[in-house]
């Protein structure tokens, strides 16, 4: 699946729909994706995003990604266990909407709080 994605690298959605098999980029469209039979876990995270969006507190700063989790809590679990359970968090990233995404390659977590009623917050580094 990232065979052909290159750290540093951006890429916009069709381009990755494409390379990945997807009939459109709808299908990752999400900020969190995890396509089927992998172990993978991809985030996309946009830091300014359009009006109408959800306004997550998402920031990348010297390789540590401080992201809000969707709120319908998806994935955070599978997230939260991804180092035991062999599952890698792959991270595409990008200042502001409409541009392509860079990608940054895989994430470890390093902290985290679970919340409801409200997005979770999440700490990660870049390895």
């Amino acid at each position: 699946m990232f065979n052909k994605i290159y750290k540093s690298s951006s890429y916009s959605r069709p381009q990755l729909a494409e390379l990945w098999g997807y009939a459109s980029f709808h299908a990752i469209a999400r900020g969190v994706i995890t396509p089927k039979n992998t172990n993978k876990i991809i985030l996309f995270v946009t830091e300014e995003k359009q009006s109408f969006q959800a306004q997550y507190q998402d920031r990348l700063c010297e390789g540590v990604l401080f992201w809000e989790g969707p709120t319908d809590h998806f994935a955070e679990q599978r997230i939260i266990d991804a180092a035991t359970s062999g599952d890698e968090i792959h991270l595409f990233h990008r200042e502001r909407h409409h541009s392509d995404f860079t990608y940054f390659g895989l994430l470890a977590l390093t902290s985290y709080q679970l919340q409801t009623g409200k997005p979770s917050s999440f700490v990660f580094q870049i390895i």
